[in-house]
């Protein structure tokens, strides 16, 4: 991952040390009405996945996963809060709750289901601890650079999988390879470093699916899942159906994800600049195409507007100009091609455009006692880890306490 603030030493620190370094404040699109046929369920989770949260109610309440809504996921590390809807349920049944790690905090209803993308954005409060007091004023050099700059708009490491194993399953399912799928999903033990995962995925590269079976955790809901289906089905379509849709959806758009990357890495030095022929976003999510880059970059210098890359898909919009030279290369490396994302069964892309770069905005910092808290509202779809990275000059990881969740 590049820098925006290569230029600004470190200002190393500690992430995550608790959960509770780490909170996460969904900020809703709209208010709800109050009424309705749709149960909105406003919860906070301590250190699980959304699809854990979402898992653990549906289990309490015998409702189909499948049938819930929710804007976004939260990451799993830290203390999170957000919104989730059921259609056709007693809201009275969620307030009576008690399920480890997860708290309701208040119910209402309102007419429509959440979906993908329902949300203005999100409120973060984090703490880096180990900070030594000489380095704080890096930390604010490098908020004051990406303050005028803007934030690059990576798709972070988290997005794409423990093992990485996200593109590659989303890439099979593009590609109708289902027994790849499979073995991306269940196999690939030289990758996996819990040792007790490792043997489980031994035995389904050497082909013993009930051996597999027997060895997997049971903690693994989702391996343990695709186990059962490929045991009964093989490896093929009847059995990817009956795999979490949202974790199909999770996968084939990390692909999206990684392509956008690939652009944006592309461009680096330029993703604050317009060039002819770009695809430019306005604050109000309207897109634009550039026919004058030099009558345009004022507005980019003032963040106004930010150039765009491609979210590939049947239908994506592609840009010209040096852009969609870059994108038409980028997607023909990838070896697809705008058809292969009409998938069917619920898992096809249309495709969208997403700025190469973000505004933090009510950004504070304060330090005490060996500790930076910062502060800051980022839109939707855009990581908080990027930013504390381009502070932190941590790599690919942020530095994890061993007693982390």
């Amino acid at each position: 991952m590049k820098y925006a603030t290569a230029d600004v030493p470190a200002c190393p620190g500690l992430i995550k040390s608790v959960n509770e370094d780490f909170r996460v404040f969904e900020v809703p699109l709209y208010d709800y009405s109050g009424s309705g046929d749709h149960t909105l369920v406003h919860i906070e989770k301590t250190g699980i996945s959304t699809f854990e949260a979402i898992r653990r109610i549906c289990r309490e309440l015998k409702f189909n996963e499948r049938d819930v809504g929710s804007a976004g996921l939260k990451d799993a590390r830290g203390v999170t809060r957000q919104w989730l809807s059921f259609e056709h349920t007693n809201p009275e049944s969620f307030l009576a709750l008690s399920i480890p790690k997860l708290t309701v905090l208040e119910v209402t209803r309102h007419a429509n289901k959440l979906k993908r993308g329902h949300l203005a954005g999100n409120r973060f409060a984090v703490t880096l601890r180990d900070v030594d007091p000489g380095n704080v004023a890096h930390a604010e050099s490098a908020l004051a650079l990406l303050a005028k700059r803007g934030v690059p708009n990576w798709y972070d490491t988290q997005r794409f999988g423990r093992r990485g194993e996200n593109p590659q399953a989303g890439l099979a399912i593009l590609r109708g390879d289902l027994e790849g799928y499979f073995r991306t999903l269940l196999g690939g033990h030289e990758s996996e470093p819990d040792a007790e995962v490792r043997d489980a995925r031994k035995a389904y590269d050497d082909g013993d699916i009930e051996r597999a079976l027997e060895l997997w955790p049971r903690r693994m809901n989702h391996e343990r899942a695709a186990l059962n289906a490929v045991l009964r089905d093989g490896p093929n379509w009847k059995a990817l159906k009956k795999l979490p849709q949202k974790l199909k959806l999770l996968q084939v758009s990390s692909v999206q994800s990684m392509l956008f990357n690939r652009l944006l890495d592309a461009r680096f030095e330029d993703y604050d600049k317009v060039w002819d022929g770009d695809i430019c976003r306005l604050a109000n999510g309207a897109d634009f195409a550039v026919e004058d880059a030099g009558a345009e970059q004022p507005r980019a210098a003032t963040l106004e507007i930010s150039p765009t890359g491609a979210i590939f898909g049947h239908k994506a919009r592609l840009a010209g100009g040096r852009e969609g030279e870059l994108e038409q290369q980028v997607l023909t490396e990838s070896g697809l091609t705008p058809g292969m994302w009409d998938i069917g069964r619920g898992l096809s892309q249309k495709g969208d455009r997403r700025p190469f770069r973000f505004v933090a905005s009510k950004v504070g910092a304060e330090y005490a006692d060996g500790a930076l808290n910062l502060t800051f509202t980022l839109p939707k779809g855009c990581y908080a880890t990027v930013l504390l990275k381009e502070i932190t000059k941590s790599g690919e990881d942020l530095a994890f306490s061993r007693d982390s969740e």
